[in-house]
């Protein structure tokens, strides 16, 4: 009965994180937490009773919106080229050669081979407690790949590489050491403000007037929409589709399990961006058009 009620207040609540209603994915996420534990608790004897999350995700209702991850706008790509941020060079190896959260965090400068433009992605990190991320090999579906860098980001790869002074990791905390889960939310919500700042600063000298300083007591309007760092990943899937590589290299460059993956973006993809010819069906129906009669409107 409390897991009824569980589902049932995420049914009619929305999400506080996002201040949108729960999407399908995370409600089956959040009942899948729950039958991890009770198994657990049941493999170890802690209780004697049958686990109260099993078959529940069928009650989750139909009408619970369905995520969709959208890649990031025009807009929203021209400012992660153009301000600098600590953060910069994370977000633009995601956006141009597609690596997750996991696999920028571990990648070390002797994993980009400047000269032949790769990338050797074959490390990954895992959560182990509420903060700290250990590295582990292989990439997150155990497959490791080599990705080739586009010529567009090889000048700001050498600037950044010149610059680390002899660091290992690319992208790391202010001291130097591997990203925490807490180190990386910081920094990344300082880069999400950061380019909306701009943005507004932008925005506020193209209509002549002066932009408020960065730490205004009266706060920074929001005229950027913040994005996350699979959004990244998933604008460089769906470049890959405009330029017109294949579902089978495309998968290999993403890392995918499996090409199904690939497949099934690439055909929403499809759906979203083609414009079927139908120039068959108006030559067929040329004459109907022809001898429709459009009533006039009543003139006052």
């Amino acid at each position: 009965m409390d897991v009824d009620k569980f589902i049932q207040y995420e049914t009619e609540h929305v999400n506080p994180n996002t201040g949108k209603p729960f999407s399908k994915r995370l409600m089956k996420a959040h009942l899948s937490a729950g039958l991890n534990i009770y198994e657990y608790a049941l493999e170890n004897e802690l209780i004697d009773c049958r686990n109260p999350f099993n078959r529940k995700k069928k009650k989750i209702p139909k009408s619970a919106p369905v995520e969709q991850r959208t890649p990031i706008d025009n807009e929203q790509k021209e400012m992660v080229l153009r301000v600098f941020h600590r953060a910069q060079i994370a977000a633009v190896i995601m956006l141009y050669c597609g690596l997750r959260r996991g696999e920028i965090i571990p990648l070390e400068w002797s994993d980009i081979d400047l000269l032949n433009k790769k990338i050797a992605v074959t490390k990954s990190v895992e959560r182990v407690d509420s903060n700290n991320f250990r590295v582990k090999g292989h990439t997150k579906n155990g497959k490791d790949r080599y990705i080739t860098i586009p010529d567009n980001i090889i000048p700001l790869l050498k600037l950044e590489k010149f610059q680390s002074k002899g660091k290992k990791l690319i992208f790391t905390q202010k001291c130097g050491k591997m990203h925490t889960v807490g180190s990386w939310q910081s920094t990344w919500k300082s880069y999400q403000n950061t380019l909306n700042y701009e943005y507004y600063c932008q925005q506020m000298r193209n209509v002549g007037r002066v932009p408020k300083p960065y730490n205004s007591p009266t706060g920074i309007p929001q005229l950027l929409q913040h994005f996350t760092p699979h959004q990244l990943r998933h604008t460089y899937c769906t470049m890959l589709y405009h330029a017109g590589v294949d579902a089978l290299r495309a998968s290999k460059l993403m890392g995918h399990s499996n090409v199904q993956i690939t497949l099934d973006i690439y055909t929403h993809l499809e759906q979203k961006y083609r414009t079927i010819d139908i120039s068959p069906f108006n030559s067929y129906v040329r004459n109907d058009v022809a001898n429709l009669v459009i009533p006039m409107s009543n003139m006052a």
